[in-house]
């Protein structure tokens, strides 16, 4: 009589290992998706601190922030033009003091010529408040080159290199191709195009009233007719300074994307006209479309971020609001704009 062996058969063990292999396999896709809504929601506190943190600014000043400030030369305090982001302004207001300290606002914030200045190490400072964790950036530090006199829109400006960490998240600064993205009726002689429609984050100068005419005023609660809950403020632009497509794939020229860094004046340049819903380049350009959410991260064309079906985005009024990629371009058209569009 044979004396039966305690053990597994190899049988038994190669079931034992595929029953494990398909609970792994049902499990990561459960444990993706806990990571994805983890991230969501931190992205979604970042927006939220953000939209403190204007309020607070509002409460100072009256007012909230310019998506960028400009300021003309004042020799010898300011050899030249100096631009600097609506996040910049913010730093104070998100216990980022020391670092608003370090930085001479008469400065460049980029090293002309290539010689760093007192701005060039600030700038390279990641700041968590402006990187989602889902995108891939995580706040790396890039270089960008700057153009002389910046395409002749200020003579004089020396070129030069920004050195920046990167940000997701750029201003609304308001809204273009009006009529390919509301199509709108013969009959709604209201919603004719206008040329371009303002957000409620516009170019202003703070200490030269003289040439401030040039400039829209920075706008406080009353003057967003369109209500502060009706109006988006900040919203995702994620993957800068690489340009990435629906695909989540690179395309186009790497590393030339610009307004990518929370220190970039740029990055308050931002007037969503829409693109092809693949986002991918042609030549040396995305098509223009009518897809706004998640189809190309280039600047001035939609909004994107690496989660699924959708992207955050900063109300006015403080709140932050999920919108999917399949929402009328006429409900994020309309939330875009800051005055009442009847």
């Amino acid at each position: 009589m044979f004396k039966r062996r305690n053990g597994f058969t190899l049988i038994e063990l190669l079931v034992v290992i595929a029953i494990i292999a398909v609970l792994i396999g049902l499990l990561l896709p459960a444990v993706q998706k806990v990571r994805e809504a983890a991230a969501r929601m931190q992205c979604s506190n970042n927006l939220k601190q953000m939209g403190l943190a204007e309020h607070n600014y509002h409460s100072t000043y009256g007012k909230f922030t310019g998506s960028y400030n400009i300021e003309i030369p004042k020799p010898p305090t300011r050899p030249s033009y100096t631009l600097f982001p609506w996040c910049f302004y913010l730093l104070p207001y998100l216990e980022q003091q020391n670092l608003y300290n370090q930085i001479d606002q008469n400065q460049l914030s980029f090293a002309p010529g290539g010689v760093a200045n007192v701005n060039t190490l600030p700038m390279q400072t990641p700041l968590k408040v402006f990187i989602c964790p889902s995108s891939p950036v995580n706040g790396k530090v890039y270089n960008f080159p700057v153009p002389a006199n910046l395409g002749g829109t200020l003579p004089g400006l020396p070129a030069g290199t920004l050195t920046a960490s990167a940000s997701d998240y750029t201003a609304s600064s308001g809204i273009r191709n009006w009529t390919q993205l509301v199509a709108p009726l013969p009959t709604e002689t209201n919603l004719t195009d206008i040329g371009q429609r303002h957000g409620c984050m516009r170019v202003t100068q703070h200490d030269s009233p003289s040439a401030a005419a040039s400039f829209s005023p920075a706008l406080g609660v009353t003057d967003i007719t369109d209500g502060t809950s009706n109006t988006i403020m900040v919203g995702e632009l994620a993957g800068r300074p690489d340009f990435y497509n629906a695909a989540r794939t690179i395309v186009g020229p790497a590393g030339a994307n610009p307004g990518a860094g929370w220190g970039d004046a740029f990055n308050g340049e931002h007037w969503p006209n829409g693109t092809s819903f693949d986002g991918n380049f042609s030549g040396s350009d995305v098509a223009a479309g009518t897809c706004l959410i998640n189809c190309s991260n280039k600047e001035s064309r939609g909004y994107y971020s690496f989660h699924t079906s959708g992207s955050n985005f900063l109300l006015a009024d403080g709140s932050v609001r999920f919108f999917s990629q399949s929402t009328n371009n006429r409900v994020l058209v309309f939330m875009i704009t800051s005055q009442l569009v009847k």
